[in-house]
């Protein structure tokens, strides 16, 4: 499966809540959330929007049930994805420059097994990874470009596994190990995929590395 964010804007809780949005701005002021500014837009991570739903004695089923009934179609997508990610799924997080991979990335998960025991999320760009991972929870495996722009993959990575200790790497690159085998050998990375790649190879390798 493919998803495309970890965060909710303060409308969608708002909605999915029955609350003013008014009432969201404070609670995050009043430390009652937690909650950041991602360019100009406060977002909620998923993690706070559960922790909500305990509060607020719902299930994901009342959510759901309430969603429908209300016909708001975006609302009902947020609540289907609050659901599936809160399956067990394993995270597996993609980050590349070249969103035509990332397209082939998801088509592979879409068409195989992978999908059923995994969660994907892709980002085409890396600043934007950077303030969004952590927002679900612990991501699995990182699928990763390195040279790009913004933040490269392999300060990206440091910064993900500064985090999380025991997120598995693997880096997707069209430059040769070597020259970068310098940076990374403290990585310990699970393996590194030379542009072009077989994708069955990709397929393995995931399965083999989380299944």
């Amino acid at each position: 499966m493919s998803v495309s964010k970890l965060f909710y804007s303060t409308s969608e809780v708002a909605r999915l809540f029955k609350v003013n949005r008014v009432t969201i701005y404070r609670w995050a002021k009043d430390r009652k959330i937690k909650a950041y500014e991602i360019g100009k837009h406060m977002k909620i991570p998923i993690s706070e929007v559960r922790r909500l739903l305990n509060e607020f004695g719902l299930s994901l089923t009342d959510i759901q049930d309430m969603c429908e009934s209300s016909g708001d179609v975006e609302l009902m997508e947020s609540a289907q994805y609050l659901s599936e990610t809160k399956s067990g799924k394993r995270l597996v997080i993609a980050i590349d420059d070249n969103e035509e991979l990332l397209t082939l990335i998801e088509g592979l998960f879409e068409r195989s097994d992978l999908k059923d025991f995994c969660n994907l999320l892709t980002f085409s760009d890396s600043l934007e990874a950077a303030l969004q991972i952590g927002g679900e929870g612990r991501p699995d495996l990182l699928l990763l470009d390195v040279r790009m722009s913004g933040m490269d993959g392999v300060d990206l990575a440091k910064k993900i596994r500064s985090i999380y200790d025991d997120v598995k790497i693997v880096f997707m690159s069209g430059y040769p190990r070597d020259e970068i085998e310098a940076r990374i050998r403290d990585l310990c990375v699970v393996d590194y995929l030379v542009k072009p790649f077989d994708f069955n190879t990709l397929y393995s390798l995931i399965r083999r590395t989380l299944h």
